[in-house]
């Protein structure tokens, strides 16, 4: 990842699994990364770790189905790291909830997080992408997705 010197990335489901790595490695390369979950003492570690190897990273608790809070976050990123030009979209859960279970709950808070958050983290950061890439020549939106939504998985509505 050349190039990656000074820019500023936002990684939501930073506190762990893909989102962490992605963080790490983004980070490694030179990027300055606002780390977004809802786990804030796992952010928290993670900011110190990058810390500790010199970079740059600032936790922001967040839930990603709260649009308000995530635009008030877009600001706050750009004040405190400079213009966004890296937003990579991986907040998400897997519920496994047996049908036999007939409990919609589980269901509708996977929709509201892996579907309406994606949507409003992309609204979000938008502008702020497009105000890079006009400006840098640069900007990228990374969203990524469920093998499940390829695959079957047994017990899982």
């Amino acid at each position: 990842m050349p190039g990656l010197d000074g820019r500023v990335a936002v990684i939501t489901g930073a506190s762990s699994g893909i989102g962490e790595h992605v963080a790490r490695a983004l980070a490694e390369q030179g990027a300055h990364v606002a780390l977004l979950a809802r786990r804030a003492d796992r952010l928290e570690a993670i900011a110190e770790q990058l810390a500790r190897s010199g970079r740059r990273a600032r936790v922001y608790k967040v839930d990603v189905t709260d649009a308000a809070a995530l635009e008030a976050i877009a600001e706050t990123v750009g004040k405190d790291l400079g213009p966004v030009s890296i937003v990579v979209n991986n907040a998400g859960i897997m519920s496994p909830t047996p049908i036999a279970q007939k409990d919609p709950s589980p269901w509708q808070r996977q929709v509201d997080l892996n579907i309406t958050g994606l949507n409003n983290v992309i609204l979000a950061f938008v502008d702020r992408l497009l105000t890079t890439a006009a400006s840098s020549g640069v900007a990228d939106l990374v969203n990524t997705a469920s093998i499940a939504g390829k695959l079957p998985f047994t017990r899982l509505a």
